[in-house]
């Protein structure tokens, strides 16, 4: 008999654990908890734009599409003109057409070096120099996905996360290994009640943590967050308000009507301790932004409103600000938030 009981203990102790780990699915209020007020650092004019940064320890990096020049850093403290750049060029420690990486890393004090993928195919790093302008490109590895053009790259020690530019299916995202080949996830089940048939409406934004063992995907036509073990294992699901937004369609067409269903989360970023989603709320990107912010097991820590509509955000490596681009009349702002 005594023997059953500790057996049954244990069994208890175990499940009662899996319990505090495990989160269940579960909605937050849309209010805020916090207005932030960003100071703007710089504009530019219309002759550049801007779609994607990121935040090193004494530089911020941003891509450009419209101009010949890819790369811009600037020096934090000094922002009032680029440190560094690099011309478009299709030469391979060159860039052509980048996107950073959204993975978290966990980088010494001192490194200067960040990631991204370069025309689809390219896995390089860019070390900076703190001392002069230089800037280093590095080929890690090369792709092969198949001719499929992918976005928000995630890259772990063994696989390459990402999310197919053009949606034949309804998966959140996919992971791929040169020797496995591809492992597609589906969305959550709370998600599938809701939505339409057509792929589109599934179109989302992926940040990774691998420390965690964590995935998140957060939905542009719906206000719903999950999160996923790195094997594709669905941990939970938030939804961001108390009623679902649902994609509008296209009777004639039966496909979403992208111009007039609301926008929810368009950009994702993450540190190490937390994952920041950006939800827009408008069907016109005019809505002032808010910003959802989860502890990686899912669990919600807060939410806050920002000044602007915002179109991309990254956070230091400390969770002391973000920084944000947005845009104004005659071009983009780059907005510091301060979360302190």
């Amino acid at each position: 008999m005594k023997y059953i009981l500790l057996f049954y203990s244990f069994l208890f102790m175990t499940f009662s654990c899996q319990d505090k780990m495990n989160i269940k699915d579960y909605s937050i209020p849309i209010k805020t908890d916090k207005q932030l007020n960003g100071k703007i650092q710089f504009s530019k004019d219309e002759s550049c734009y801007f779609y994607d940064l990121k935040i090193m320890n004494n530089f911020y990096l941003f891509l450009d599409e419209r101009s010949d020049t890819v790369l811009r850093v600037y020096k934090q403290g000094n922002i009032s003109y680029p440190y560094g750049s690099l011309c478009r060029s299709s030469e391979k420690d060159k860039l052509w057409m980048p996107l950073f990486t959204k993975e978290t890393h966990n980088y010494l004090n001192n490194t200067e070096i960040t990631f991204l993928v370069d025309n689809n195919q390219y896995y390089k790093s860019i070390t900076l120099n703190n001392k002069n302008s230089n800037i280093k490109i590095n080929i890690s590895k090369l792709f092969d996905l198949k001719n499929m053009f992918c976005r928000d790259f995630n890259i772990t020690s063994k696989d390459i996360y990402a999310i197919p530019v053009s949606r034949y299916n309804k998966n959140s995202y996919f992971f791929f290994n040169p020797d496995s080949g591809y492992y597609w996830v589906d969305p959550s089940p709370s998600i599938e009640e809701i939505m339409p048939k057509d792929n589109l409406s599934y179109t989302n934004t992926i940040c990774l943590n691998e420390s965690q063992n964590t995935i998140v995907s957060a939905y542009r036509f719906t206000n719903y967050v999950s999160f996923y073990e790195l094997d594709g294992t669905l941990k939970t699901t938030i939804k961001f308000g108390e009623t679902p937004v649902i994609p509008i369609v296209n009777p004639d067409r039966d496909e979403i009507d992208v111009r007039n269903t609301p926008k929810c989360f368009t950009y994702i970023c993450g540190s190490s301790q937390y994952v920041y989603c950006l939800y827009d709320g408008s069907s016109d990107f005019t809505a002032p932004s808010k910003i959802a912010v989860f502890q990686w097991n899912g669990k919600h820590i807060a939410t806050w409103q920002a000044n602007r509509n915002l179109r991309a955000i990254a956070v230091d490596k400390n969770d002391k600000y973000i920084l944000a681009i947005a845009s104004n009349k005659d071009g983009q702002d780059i907005i510091k938030y301060d979360l302190e």
